[in-house]
């Protein structure tokens, strides 16, 4: 009646922040938990800090140690050192609200494991008090998990990974997180949880905060290698999604997923857009498709996509 689940937390150099991330951890009212913490390298005062929450916890905390692989490769270890039905993903600098893991568990006892639940999140810096909610479109339930997929890609959306909890057989049907890739790691892999899936519910009650970074967030580099590994990523995506429905709905979102790509790289890394109108031309969707602000796709609609970009670009 209450499944076991295992939190799993990756860190590389988050000495600032790994503290309160596990604070929320262990402040979950939901209390069926263990939390799997993996020191992935780092050179700061992190591995310090898990030993001492390691050794207050002993009965709730597992603490490994390994030299630095990547978050891909740390994310895997965790998974497979899990013991819990349910993973909750959790990177060492974001937080969760303290019932999330109760809320989601009661909703997905009442759906079975080949369904998944997400809720809001939000973007802060310092203080959660001082962050902001969307109201995104993916903030709903969905029959299946490709239609949150192809909800998310049309209006550009997206979660935190530690939204979700998913059960463990959602886990293992979907694979391993992908170790080739340095960016969008939990984007390409929730996309895989999601095509397996039968039902997204939507846990309109729970919250997860996201903490944007300045520097020193892969995510946030702008490095020829990272686009390189967000390109590939949505090429993941356009395999595995096109092998459960191949449909013009399906090719159009794509399509969008590519042209945000090159919104977000234009005007440079050239061969790299190149490469994403090769996949848009591949894709075979003659219909005119609109992404960005609302000004933006007027724009487009009037000059086309690209002078619209070479123009936003002049102005900016």
């Amino acid at each position: 009646m209450n499944p076991l689940v295992s939190i799993i937390i990756p860190a590389y150099n988050k000495e600032a922040y790994v503290a309160e991330t596990i604070d929320s951890a262990l402040a979950q009212t939901y209390s069926h938990t263990e939390i799997i913490l993996i020191n992935d390298g780092s050179t700061d005062n992190s591995m310090a800090i898990l030993e001492q929450y390691q050794a207050r916890c002993p009965e709730k905390i597992l603490l490994f140690d390994q030299e630095n692989q990547g978050v891909s490769a740390t994310t895997n270890k965790g998974i497979m050192e899990a013991k819990g039905e349910y993973i909750q993903f959790l990177d060492a600098d974001d937080i969760m609200s303290n019932d999330k893991i109760q809320n989601q568990i009661n909703l997905l006892k009442e759906e079975g494991k080949n369904a998944t639940v997400h809720c809001k999140w939000s973007n802060f810096k310092t203080s959660i008090k001082s962050d902001s909610f969307y109201p995104f479109h993916i903030y709903r339930n969905f029959d299946l998990g490709i239609d949150w997929l192809l909800t998310a890609w049309n209006y550009q959306e997206m979660t935190a990974d530690s939204s979700w909890l998913v059960s463990r057989e959602l886990v293992d049907l979907a694979g391993p997180w992908n170790e080739d890739l340095t960016i969008n790691q939990d984007g390409e892999f929730f996309c895989r949880v999601l095509l397996n899936c039968s039902k997204v519910i939507y846990d309109n009650k729970s919250s997860v905060y996201y903490r944007s970074l300045n520097e020193g967030n892969v995510s946030q580099q702008k490095s020829e290698k990272s686009w390189c590994s967000l390109l590939m990523s949505y090429s993941c995506y356009q395999r595995d999604v096109l092998k459960v429905e191949d449909s013009p709905r399906v090719r159009k979102a794509l399509k969008k997923v590519y042209q945000k790509f090159i919104y977000d790289v234009f005007p440079e890394h050239s061969d790299l857009i190149a490469e994403a109108e090769n996949h848009i031309q591949n894709l075979g969707i003659s219909e005119k498709t609109y992404i960005g602000g609302p000004k933006f796709q007027t724009l487009s609609k009037y000059l086309g996509f690209k002078n619209a970009l070479k123009l936003k670009r002049l102005l900016s």
